[in-house]
């Protein structure tokens, strides 16, 4: 007869103390979870190459682009954290400065296989009318050393077809830059950068103008 009064007396002192243990537990999974937090989306577009093709007013541009949230709350200890990356991109557009013109030859979505660090670039060009790109990166949500790198090569035409080959061939090159005139050089023009505007001269002694400007979303417009 006192077994069972035991018993249950026994199995309530039990779930006391499990539930005693357990409250700690549920309380440091709450507070983590709700600390790894991250801001509001934003968009950050960069230049990273011009390349002028050949005796003309035409130049190839690079914009990279990412769409993150910054770390917040413990995610963002104790450097700043790490940004959660939603979507990384880049573009090529040819410019005209004769004209003031722009328009994109291409975009690419950074793969799985390229997503870490993920860059584009013009390699070359073959006889000013072929240019080779490069992409390079490292697979998604893994560490990026040397060693771990992927790549793959495009081949590009400048109405905006694209390729993939094998390799970049040798006789793709890209051009010096020299500010100087140089000897026989009839279309006179020079390309640079002043944060995410791209500028150009006319003249060997003018001053560098503001000709285009990256908007936020990786779009490349005229000013003006």
């Amino acid at each position: 007869m006192p077994d069972r009064p035991i018993s249950l007396l026994l199995l309530a002192q039990i779930r006391k103390s499990w539930s005693r243990r357990r409250a700690p537990i549920s309380l440091l999974v709450y507070l983590l979870v709700t600390a790894c937090t991250y801001g509001p989306e934003e968009e950050r577009a960069t230049i990273s190459q011009i390349v002028r093709i050949g005796d003309s007013y035409r130049a190839l541009i690079v914009i990279q682009y990412e769409r993150f949230q910054r770390a917040t709350g413990l995610t963002a200890f104790p450097d700043g954290g790490k940004a959660r990356v939603l979507e990384r991109r880049a573009r090529v557009y040819l410019i005209d400065a004769s004209r003031f013109s722009a328009s994109m030859l291409t975009e690419q979505a950074a793969p799985d296989s390229l997503w870490e660090s993920f860059s584009m670039s013009v390699r070359g060009l073959v006889e000013d009318t072929i240019p080779y790109l490069y992409l390079t990166g490292c697979p998604r949500r893994g560490e990026c050393h040397p060693e771990l790198r992927n790549s793959a090569n495009l081949r590009l035409s400048m109405d905006g077809n694209v390729e993939v080959v094998g390799e970049i061939p040798g006789d793709a090159r890209l051009p010096g830059v020299m500010l100087a005139r140089r000897e026989g050089e009839q279309h006179y023009v020079r390309f640079s950068t002043s944060g995410n505007t791209v500028t150009a001269r006319f003249e060997e002694d003018a001053t560098f103008e503001a000709r285009w400007e990256v908007a936020s979303d990786g779009s490349l417009l005229p000013i003006g």
